[in-house]
This record gives structure tokens, C-alpha cells and sequence, in this order.
């Protein structure tokens, strides 16, 4: 089932105030600890003792949330944050099923394309079929990190970044302080933080540029999405909320297996969910088949932007500033939201002879509730330009920023690459979903690539590795598979990567590849050939540069 979430791999260093790394890559998310895993077990650039990871929660994923529910002997792994890749997202699916040799399945049963992003998705399922959680890739990268001699620090909350001087050590560059006091010195940083934690940091801080009129400070300070910059926003919360049912009754009496379903009434429990979406647990703990149960049934996964109503379920999350995820007994919230689903589901019952009255009631409610507060710890994840998602948000409810009037999605890119050149602060980067550009390169916002391919923007070693190009995901059939390396098949067109970017991320040194690598990335964009075969790190970028071996030469 994958570790449990609040388990710390490591300790916490607590009683340790000063701290050197050359390296440190401050929050544990999808870009966070991939771009420590690339450095230190995939690429082997950087030694181990060199790099330290700091989160300031418990636990590393970030808000991609995976949690396991007790239901009584048993655990529903349940993903209240991200849960879900598609087959043209090269990372993380062709790092979750060739690298890290990870199971999946289909997301839908019958694997055919999301009406929304018009192709097959999938999900993280362990050697049963069973959800594992959207953050098994995670853990198992940071496994390895710590295998290979990693300091991990957890309830660490970074409240400042320094140039050398009065706060750094000698040699060091940059200083790095934490809530509590602990100080690290380290030569560079990649932030792995959401824009609120950003927000959050010290004015003074290294990070932002000297100029209040640079496009770089606008991004990091002031240029919020879905901010007309007249009225302050309301509170935009994206919630997920899961039923709990020793019986799921939606496979076992119904056979509802797939499918959407909506109902938002006023003054009754809002409706907007999906049958294919929560786990149900089939077959005995022995392995045998034949029984069905427990499962959750996904109730609701909506944006309080698009489905107001939903707010019914906030009385319930009155903490979701400081945590997103809420289980409850509450009978205040249960009861009414079991009725409900009861006399939606009424004539379905009727149809198959059954009382939708006999069904026993659910034991737990399981919420996702990601806020826009901010003071969140997780905050609902928003990148910017969020008013070019392809969802029906009502007009004018997501405004663009103005602040954005005129620029480019380059532009803005190298913005937030480095978004200080001053000195020692050339070497701070960020990267996190919350600072790319909705819809650039394909992506929509709040997806796991944005936060991978954005790790870390613009490095560029001295000597990159050779690395291979990467890869589509071959076809896969309905139910969990095994990845096989051997199931990987070239693609010809490179399409998504400008010359710069190709050359930094692909091109080995050495002679005649060199040359070949270089001649291939002068063709147009559409006409790249992959020359490698078999790829080695597999990932196609968001941000223009995919993440080079090296240390993080800014």
C-alpha cells in the first residue's frame, strides 16, 4: 500500500542549528525530489553528502496527497490530491513505468481517452491492481535518496534565503533560514514552493530581484492568478470528497463501474463525482476473488469557482488553512450526504429489484480541501494565466492577471528560471506548478508534469551528461502492468523543446554523437529525430529545458 503518509524516512535534525550543503533543495513536491533523485541516483553528478532536502511538513509529496483509510482491518489508499497521468506526459509516466518500474492501470476501466485532455490516463496501482497513491513514485525516489546517503529534514519551513555576508559561512554563497532558527549555507537552492509559501518569505530575501519594476519581482510578489488586480479574490477552494462503505454498493448492487454523476440541488449535499474514481478493494486478503468491499466512492471533486455549492462541505474543514485533509464520523455530514446518494440512486435500485433503504450507511468521509488562503501550508495549486484552463469557469470568474499584459509564456519563463542575476543569487531556482504559464507547451495547470518539468529551470552543467532521448509510452492494455523497458518505443518528432533547451538537455559531449545531436537540433522543431533507441531518463519539458545531470551551475 505504500508507506503512510505522516511517517517521517528520517528524522528530523531539530536540535541542529547551522548546516552546510552545497546543494539543497528546499520542499519535498514532484519537482522537488525528482531534481534530487536526477542529480544524486540517476545521473550520480552530484555525491550524496552534497545535497540535502528540506520539507516543512512530515512528509514529502506535497499536494500530491496519498493516504491510507482504516476500514477496519483493511486500507484504502485514497489520493485527496493529484492522482492521475496521461500517456503524453513523458514525465512522470515514462519515469514512474521504465524508471522506477512502478505498476499502473487505467484510470478509466475501459482505457478509453479523458473527454477533457483527449487521451488514455492512469494511475498508480500496487501488484494487485490495488491503488497505491499518486505518491508511490515519490516515496520510492526519496527511498532511494536516502539509500544513497541524503539528508532529508523535515519540519523545516524556510523563512528567508540570504546572500553571503553577515549570515553565510565563508565560501557558501547563500544562507537559508528556518522557522525556529536553524541557518544552512549552501552555493545554490532549488525552492520547491508554492506561491503562498513564496509569498511568505522575507521581503529581503535573496530570491527576489533588487528592481520592484523587474518582471521576475511582479511573478514572486505581487501577480496572483485569477487577480484583476481591483478586488480582492474570494477564497477559491478546490475540494475532493470520498464516501466510505464497507459495501460499495455503486459495483456490488448497481454495477456503476465508470461514469460521471451530478446533483446540486440547493440545501442538500452537493453531487459532482465519479464512479471510476476511488478505490474498491476486490478479492480476499488471501488472495481468493469472489468478494467485493470496502471501497470509496468519489463524491464530489469540483472548484468552488465552478460548483459554488459545494461550500456545504466547508463547515467540515474548518483547519483546511493549516490541512487539506480531513477524515470524519461526523453524522452532521454523513448522514445527509448518505441520503443523498441514496435518492439519486433511487430508480437504480428500483430497476434491479432492490431498496435503496437496505443499504448500510457509510463509516467515514474522506476530504481533500485545498484553499486558496494565503496562509495554507498546501495551498489549492494555481498557475498562471489559470483563466486559459479548458474547464468551464463562468466568464470573468478567473480574470486574467494584468499584470501579464504583453508578455510572452518565454518571457515569463525566464522570469521565474532565475529570477535574480545578482551575484551569488544567480543561483536560486524555482520550481513549482504554481509558477508556469496554464496551457504553455500543452499543459494544463495543477498536473504533476508542471511541477516535474519545471525541475530545475535553467541549470546548466559543464559537461551534460549522455543522456538519451526520451520516449512515448507504448500502448497499454486494461488492468495493472509491470513497465518493461523493452515496451518502449522511439518517437520520431521532438517537437516541444527549442534549440537551446535540446542541446542542454540531450546532446552528450564527446564527437560524432556530439555532432549528430548538435546537426539534429538545428532542424525545425518538427522534424527532430530520436537517434537513441532505448532512453535512459525519459521526460519531456514544460518549462523549455528539461533537467540536466550536473550541479546546479546557475
Amino acid at each position: 500500500m505504500g508507506l503512510p503518509l505522516l511517517v517521517r524516512l528520517v528524522p528530523a535534525f531539530a536540535g541542529e542549528q547551522s548546516i552546510s550543503c552545497a546543494t539543497a533543495v528546499v520542499g519535498g513536491g514532484w519537482a522537488g525530489i525528482y531534481a534530487a533523485w536526477r542529480l544524486v541516483v540517476d545521473a550520480k553528478s552530484l555525491p550524496a553528502a552534497e545535497l540535502c532536502v528540506f520539507e516543512a511538513r512530515s512528509a514529502v509529496g506535497g499536494r500530491t496527497y496519498s493516504v491510507p483509510v482504516d476500514t477496519g482491518g483493511t486500507s484504502l489508499v485514497i489520493d485527496v490530491g493529484a492522482y492521475r497521468f496521461g500517456r503524453g506526459q513523458h514525465l512522470p509516466g515514462d519515469l514512474i513505468r521504465n524508471r522506477l518500474n512502478i505498476s499502473v492501470a487505467c484510470y478509466q476501466p475501459d482505457c478509453a481517452p479523458d473527454l477533457e485532455f483527449h487521451q488514455t490516463l492512469y494511475k498508480v496501482v500496487d501488484a494487485k491492481g490495488r491503488n497505491a497513491g499518486y505518491a508511490t513514485p515519490i516515496r520510492a525516489m526519496l527511498a532511494e535518496l536516502v539509500a544513497a546517503g541524503v539528508r532529508v529534514f523535515y519540519e523545516y519551513e524556510l523563512t528567508g534565503v540570504y546572500r553571503k555576508g553577515a549570515f553565510a559561512s565563508a565560501g557558501a554563497g547563500l544562507s537559508l533560514h528556518f522557522a525556529g532558527g536553524a541557518v544552512l549555507s549552501a552555493s545554490a537552492v532549488l525552492l520547491n514552493l508554492p506561491r503562498a509559501a513564496l509569498h511568505r518569505l522575507d521581503p529581503a530575501s535573496a530570491v527576489f530581484p533588487p528592481s520592484n519594476t523587474s518582471l521576475a519581482y511582479s511573478v514572486l510578489r505581487s501577480c496572483n492568478p485569477c487577480n484583476d488586480g481591483r478586488h480582492a479574490p474570494p477564497e477559491r477552494i478546490g475540494l475532493k470528497v470520498y464516501a466510505v462503505y464497507d459495501d460499495p454498493w455503486w459495483v456490488s448492487r448497481l454495477n456503476l463501474t465508470e461514469g460521471n454523476f451530478k446533483a446540486t440541488e440547493d440545501g442538500l449535499p452537493p453531487l459532482v463525482g465519479r464512479y471510476h474514481d476511488g478505490p474498491v478493494l476486490r478479492g480476499r486478503a488471501d488472495g481468493a476473488g469472489g468478494e467485493i468491499g470496502p471501497g470509496a466512492l468519489e463524491v464530489v471533486y469540483t472548484y468552488t469557482v465552478v460548483t459554488p455549492q459545494v461550500a456545504w462541505y466547508l463547515p467540515f474543514a474548518p483547519g483546511r488553512a493549516v490541512e487539506p485533509l480531513v477524515v470524519t464520523t461526523d453524522p452532521a455530514l454523513l448522514a445527509p450526504l448518505h441520503a443523498r446518494l441514496m435518492g439519486y440512486h433511487a430508480r437504480a435500485f428500483a430497476a434491479r429489484g432492490l431498496n435503496a433503504s437496505d443499504i448500510p450507511p457509510m463509516s467515514k468521509a474522506v476530504l481533500g480541501v485545498w484553499t486558496s488562503d494565503p496562509l495554507a501550508a498546501l495551498p489549492n495549486p494555481m498557475s498562471s494565466r489559470l483563466d486559459a484552463m479548458p474547464f468551464p469557469f463562468a466568464p470573468g470568474v478567473c480574470p486574467a492577471e494584468p499584470c501579464l499584459a504583453g508578455v510572452t509564456p518565454q518571457q515569463y519563463v525566464a522570469a521565474v528560471d532565475t529570477p535574480n542575476a545578482d551575484g551569488a543569487a544567480a543561483r536560486i531556482h524555482i520550481a513549482n506548478n504554481d509558477f508556469t504559464w496554464t496551457g504553455f507547451q500543452g499543459l494544463p495547470c495543477c498536473w504533476a508534469p508542471q511541477r516535474a518539468e519545471s525541475a530545475p529551470p535553467r541549470s546548466r552543467p559543464t559537461r551534460p551528461p549522455p543522456l538519451q532521448k526520451p520516449t512515448r509510452l507504448p500502448r497499454l492494455p486494461s488492468g495493472p502492468q509491470r513497465s518493461s523497458r523493452a515496451a518502449c518505443r522511439p518517437k520520431a518528432a521532438r517537437r516541444y523543446l527549442p534549440k537551446v533547451a535540446y542541446l542542454t538537455a540531450f546532446c552528450p559531449p564527446g564527437r560524432a554523437v556530439a555532432k549528430e545531436c548538435r546537426e539534429d537540433a538545428a532542424r525545425p522543431l518538427g522534424a527532430r529525430a530520436a537517434h537513441v533507441a532505448r532512453p535512459r531518463v525519459l521526460h519531456k519539458t514544460a518549462r523549455g529545458v528539461a533537467f540536466p545531470a550536473g550541479p546546479l551551475v546557475l
